[in-house]
């Protein structure tokens, strides 16, 4: 009797055992997924034109996102944008080169306007606002 009765107890433990494995497993693969990195939350978007690339392109772009992160977001969704900055002692980081066209080849240069209006600081330092309309033109200096 004491067999059968120790067999009885050993089986409802491996039943236990058995049931609280599913409810664990089950669990386990419910719990959300991790994200492996942090997305930032789009802030607003641009209408982008580069000459020789887009016209009135709508561009997406994130809280605290200055021009150059935008064109640099642009440049691994697009492989024709082609994008090449370079850093300049006292002037910063420049646009050297989009598309086809890099600065200096007949004496033309990369430059922008918001807005219709050309700000007087680089790509990198100026921040982008919603609704603004930037244009990327491939000109004599303006200056």
């Amino acid at each position: 009797m004491q067999t059968r009765q120790r067999w009885k107890i050993i089986g409802a433990v491996a039943l236990a055992v058995a049931v609280a494995g599913v409810f664990l497993y089950a669990n386990v693969a419910k719990a959300p997924r991790q994200a492996t990195e942090l997305e930032a939350p789009i802030a607003g978007g641009v209408t982008l034109s580069v000459e020789g690339l887009y016209a009135d392109k709508q561009v997406s772009f994130s809280s605290g996102d200055t021009l150059l992160q935008v064109l640099q977001g642009l440049n691994t969704q697009d492989p024709a944008m082609r994008l090449v900055v370079k850093e300049y002692a006292g002037l910063g980081t420049l646009i050297d080169g989009m598309g086809d066209l890099h600065n200096g080849d007949g004496g033309k240069y990369w430059q922008y306007k918001v807005n219709g209006v050309m700000p007087q600081i680089g790509a990198g330092a100026y921040l982008v606002k919603s609704g603004e309309d930037v244009e990327w033109f491939f000109g004599v200096s303006q200056e």
